[in-house]
């Protein structure tokens, strides 16, 4: 347990130093007084608790790995977060969540899992009216992927 726990500090650490790229495109959205926020396949929650830090907002990390929310719920606790930040256990395949429920949803590198189409055509419905769906992915197959966007 050990050896997992010090693999996944190192893990954390590393996802920290691409945090600069969480803030970036973060602060490229228009302003909103408290968003509610899904970051889809949060892991441990690096991205989760920067865009905490980054807004007033209520955000949901959502994963479907266990021990990672586990370790995020610590997080959480200790940044003293609680009242805005949970973790919920649930695949991307079944959200489960009503339409036009979110003012931003984000996914930093799973939309992969679902595949892109896919994860543009499922999620886009939980977005409120004037909302942001956040995708980072890797830039092959990128003409394809604008055009599902549009």
């Amino acid at each position: 347990m050990a050896l997992e726990t010090s693999i996944q500090s190192h893990k954390d650490a590393c996802r920290k130093n691409l945090s600069k790229y969480t803030i970036r495109a973060f602060q490229t959205l228009p302003r909103i007084e408290a968003p509610t926020i899904l970051d889809i396949g949060c892991g441990s929650g690096v991205p989760t608790l920067e865009l905490a830090r980054q807004c007033n907002g209520e955000i949901i990390g959502l994963d479907i790995d266990r021990s990672l929310l586990d370790i995020l719920e610590k997080k959480i606790q200790r940044a003293g977060l609680s009242d805005r930040v949970r973790a919920v256990e649930r695949s991307m395949f079944e959200l489960g969540f009503p339409d036009e429920n979110f003012d931003i949803i984000w996914a930093e590198g799973s939309i992969s899992v679902i595949g892109f189409e896919k994860g543009i055509r499922d999620w886009r419905r939980l977005i409120k009216p004037g909302g942001y769906l956040v995708v980072f992915d890797e830039s092959r197959g990128l003409s394809e992927k604008l055009r599902n966007i549009t």
